[in-house]
């Protein structure tokens, strides 16, 4: 199984570390045998080559289906950077990760707002009101004068047409019968009723989900309040990143939202957070959410592949993780002590106990 190391910046270096020492971990209990390539990007990268993502780094993304990517900065780097934006958007827009998955989950351990929340928001990931990833060449944001900005929004019908179908196929294969299309259409007729349509034309196809189409403003007043009405919700890019935001609030912060950057051939894992610079190399970072990440980006290599070890894999992690948060071994952002090396001990510590409990 090859998977594509991409470090990044700040936190990315330590957190990665642990993410691949927990995944051997896993595989080593299931006989998965692994090829990991490390590669540049970000800062490291420009300072080497002149580019946060130069044609070395993809070219071994070129190779490998998986990629553990850790995070970059936004906005940081050199105006003379031939990316011109963020990294990750490049990779999403060459290697087509159409598709961004971000399941949240209340844990009891960090006194959750919704303690039975549990949510998994799909944001397409390549068009939208982000200007890095909404235009063949350059950025969508413009300035006419000092005193006037303008931005670009572009929702395409075959980027809607494909992201539809696997927010469908994403349902089914989840066992939901139910999914939420979160809209604005009220403000932005055009461009949400072309987003919305691709579900509707979908509806036949799939006569075993349900589709409920919810405006962005009731689902924000109501999620809240009736998080169990709402299982699987689908929608554009900035409302995606903001939903999901809102949801790992309320299930008790970003340090353990995972999420994956999927498309048809490649797909990225991911954690939500930033780079969070003023604590890298301290050991103080919290892996969970990359490793997570990784848990989905195993689980997306099962499904494409059939390969069961994979998803026996992201099992292994997800226990993993959850059972040494609840033997009380708890890194500092989460109120407890443990530094980044020895949460990860810890964590291949409970995947090798769990194992010796199991019936040979």
């Amino acid at each position: 199984m090859k998977i594509a190391v991409l470090p990044g910046d700040g936190i990315g270096p330590e957190i990665t570390d642990s993410t691949v020492s927990v995944l051997e971990a896993a595989a080593a209990q299931v006989g998965l045998a692994l090829v990991l390539t490390s590669a540049y990007v970000g800062w490291k990268a420009y300072e080497a080559t002149g580019s946060t993502l130069p044609a070395e780094t993809l070219d071994v993304v070129d190779t490998h289906q998986a990629l553990i990517v850790g995070p970059t900065f936004a906005g940081e780097y050199p105006k003379d950077d031939p990316v011109r934006g963020h990294p990750n958007g490049l990779l999403r827009r060459r290697f087509k990760l159409f598709a961004n998955v971000r399941p949240v989950e209340a844990w009891p351990q960090f006194d959750p707002l919704v303690p039975d929340l549990s949510i998994t928001v799909l944001r397409e990931n390549t068009e939208g009101f982000y200007p890095d990833r909404n235009l063949a060449w350059g950025y969508g944001e413009f300035k006419p004068t000092e005193d006037v900005s303008l931005s670009l929004r572009v929702i395409t019908k075959a980027a809607s047409d494909r992201f539809a179908r696997f927010s469908f196929d994403y349902a089914r294969a989840a066992g939901e019968k139910r999914m939420s299309i979160i809209h604005k259409r009220t403000a932005l007729p055009q461009t949400e009723g072309l987003f919305i349509d691709a579900f509707e034309a979908l509806r036949p196809s799939y006569p075993d989900i349900d589709i409920d189409i919810v405006r962005v403003d009731t689902f924000s007043s109501s999620f809240p309040r009736d998080p169990q009405r709402f299982r699987i919700v689908a929608t554009t890019n900035l409302f995606g990143d903001i939903l999901s935001d809102q949801a790992s609030g309320l299930a008790g912060g970003v340090g353990m939202a995972p999420s994956l950057n999927a498309g048809h051939d490649h797909a990225m894992a991911q954690a939500v957070h930033g780079t969070a610079p003023d604590i890298a190399g301290k050991d103080l970072a919290n892996p969970s959410a990359l490793i997570l990440s990784t848990s989905l980006l195993m689980r997306w290599i099962f499904q494409k592949t059939g390969n069961e070890k994979c998803r026996d894999v992201s099992r292994i992690i997800d226990n993993g993780v959850r059972k040494t948060i609840e033997r009380g071994i708890v890194p500092p952002d989460l109120g407890g002590k443990a530094g980044t090396k020895a949460f990860t001990a810890g964590i291949i510590e409970t995947i090798k106990r769990e194992a010796a409990l199991q019936p040979a």
